[in-house]
């Protein structure tokens, strides 16, 4: 019963850790390049843990794997031109709008009942990201990060990874949860491989991995493992405590911005603190 607990722990400091190096990876490249790099080497370092499961593929993992690896692939794209174009401090926290997004897929068409406590952590939550970018009030905050770029990837990517953890959870009823990984991480680098090759980019993604070598392989390990102790969590902690648990990961993230990459975090830490209470009202 201890492993989900310390997989989640590992969960929470390799996912504050990545948006930084993503970030640095990212930096005046090409976004496909890279974020094929992020997961062509998280499969390699996947690749010695098939050694503890067996190894197989049928019709109905195969038809899981596909649709969210297809899903998964434009999504963090999206994830990957977002930090590397905007603040890690200021994007960063909207990955977390997934949250919001599978709430409303599940009570559009699962016909779950919108709670007080919902209600309460859906306010909280818009209320932490005007915090983000503090202009002379709400709306004139909302209108700034809405009309941002790099914000705008995040929260449309944000949406898609809801669309993605809705496949992953019926996958993972019939999958192991390494081979799963390794399968989703093989087949969002097969998705982005192809759309290197049809733009004729492979030489660029060659570049990129000689001049970031460090960097991509870092990256790459902590991608692969994050999302590995993220499954291990789920085998024995419920949905509901660690997915937001998994979400504090942006104080570290945040944190690091303001110490590594030098970015103003001073507002934005608080938004990130009202944004945790409204996810975890969210879930009660």
């Amino acid at each position: 019963m201890l492993i989900p607990y310390l997989a989640l722990g590992g969960r929470i400091i390799l996912l504050g850790w990545e948006r930084i190096l993503v970030k640095k990876l990212g930096e005046k490249s090409d976004s496909i390049s890279g974020t094929f790099l992020f997961f062509g080497l998280g499969t390699i370092f996947l690749l010695p843990a098939l050694f503890f499961v067996d190894i197989v593929l049928s019709t109905s993992i195969l038809f899981y794997v596909t649709l969210s690896s297809f899903v998964y692939s434009i999504a963090f794209w999206l994830y990957v031109k977002s930090l590397s174009e905007g603040e890690a401090s200021l994007v960063s926290p909207l990955y977390n709008f997934n949250v919001f997004f599978l709430l409303i897929l599940a009570v559009t068409f699962l016909g779950e009942k919108l709670s007080l406590f919902k209600v309460l952590g859906l306010l909280f939550l818009f209320y932490g990201v005007s915090f983000l970018n503090r202009k002379k009030n709400i709306i004139e905050s909302f209108k700034a990060i809405l009309l941002d770029k790099s914000c705008q990837y995040m929260i449309i990517a944000s949406l898609l990874i809801a669309v993605g953890r809705t496949i992953d959870g019926n996958a993972i009823k019939i999958t192991p949860p390494i081979l799963y990984a390794f399968y989703l991480n093989l087949g969002i680098s097969l998705f982005l491989l192809a759309s290197i090759i049809a733009k004729r980019n492979l030489s660029t993604t060659i570049k990129l991995f000689k001049e970031k070598t460090k960097i991509a392989t870092l990256s790459g390990g902590l991608n692969a493992y994050s999302y590995l102790f993220l499954l291990i969590a789920f085998t024995g902690i419920e949905v509901s405590i660690a997915e937001p648990a998994s979400m504090t990961a942006m104080i570290i993230t945040v944190i690091l911005a303001g110490k590594i990459l030098k970015e103003n975090i001073k507002e934005r830490l608080l938004g990130v603190a009202i944004m945790l209470i409204g996810l975890w009202l969210l879930f009660i």
